[in-house]
């Protein structure tokens, strides 16, 4: 599956409304927000149609995967979208991460945990919020969790360290671009490793750089630092570092610009577990057949830390 869809989910007293354009959602709320209504309403849905009282409008197929016999019908389901309820146990699981791979659907996952075993993005957790009331019906929409956080353009004569979760090509390139602003580059050696090693710098001027595609298992753990009054570090969490060379157009193949405006209506699902994988490939796919350009996630090609593709990288950050 690949694109964007809009899932209604109607009765006579309630209405929810979910846009989702990756592979996996995780959505979450406060109490009496609706979570455990929405996946009943779907439930009741899947069981008994339109005689349930309850209307769901979407492209796909919706379907509420549960139980202790999860894998089994989860082997059944092809091209739709499925929602798990909190409280299911299997969600965190390795044997749940590794059937996911194997299909074609995207999940919307209710949950409250930082699910580590999959590679979700920081803009796929969504809140159910209660957004208007009417006619006797309550209407409750999902929106981004993190779109509170501002966006402001990456000045890096302010800072003071970088501190990257990748120890490969990714640290080879911000250790250039430190370089050039007088600024050390230190490596977390893994997404994981990132709240170890800003705890002891939290106070300072530090800009910590992921991958943002599959950041959001780290991401609350972060964003609970960041809000502490003695808190001075910042975050920039571009898709992937991948995204980021494609996206400073160093190739001058037009057609990725394009690509990367809508990126959901070219990733496959069943192909790439997540987007940072697909623009890996992309990078890979693309460079593959120029020898001093052909991209390596484990050493970066001296092409990339050339003056003037640098500063198109750092123009692309800003």
């Amino acid at each position: 599956m690949k694109g964007k869809h809009k899932i209604e989910v109607r009765s006579k007293r309630i209405v929810f409304t979910i846009e989702l354009e990756r592979n996996i959602t995780i959505l979450r709320g406060d109490s009496a927000t609706g979570k455990t209504t929405l996946i009943k309403m779907l439930s009741d849905y899947e069981t008994y149609g339109r005689k349930s009282g309850v209307t769901v409008v979407c492209d796909k197929t919706c379907r509420v995967l549960a139980g202790v016999y999860w894998e089994t019908q989860l082997n059944t389901i092809r091209d739709s979208i499925v929602f798990v309820d909190e409280g299911s146990t299997f969600v965190s699981s390795l044997d749940f991460a590794r059937a996911f791979k194997r299909t074609d659907n995207y999940y919307v996952l209710v949950t409250r945990e930082n699910l580590s075993t999959l590679p979700y993005s920081v803009n796929a957790i969504l809140e159910l919020k209660k957004t208007t009331s009417k006619f006797k019906c309550t209407y409750n929409k999902a929106y981004p969790i993190y779109d509170s956080l501002s966006a402001r353009n990456v000045n890096l004569e302010n800072i003071e360290k970088l501190l990257t979760e990748d120890a490969n090509s990714g640290y080879q390139l911000f250790t250039k671009v430190g370089e050039k602003y007088g600024i050390v580059c230190i490596s977390a050696a893994g997404k994981d490793n990132i709240k170890q090693k800003i705890l002891p710098l939290k106070s300072e001027k530090v800009l910590i750089i992921a991958d943002g595609a599959a950041f959001g298992p780290q991401m609350n753990d972060i964003y609970r630092l960041m809000q502490e009054d003695s808190a001075k570090f910042s975050l920039y969490l571009p898709e992937s570092l991948e995204w980021l060379l494609l996206k400073a157009d160093l190739l001058g193949q037009t057609d990725i610009l394009e690509i990367l405006q809508h990126p959901a209506d070219f990733i496959e699902s069943s192909e790439f577990f997540s987007w940072e994988r697909f623009f890996t490939n992309l990078l890979e796919q693309r460079t593959k057949g120029i020898p001093y350009m052909r991209y390596d996630k484990a050493k970066l090609p001296e092409f990339y830390l050339q003056e003037e593709n640098l500063e198109k990288i750092i123009a692309e950050m800003e």
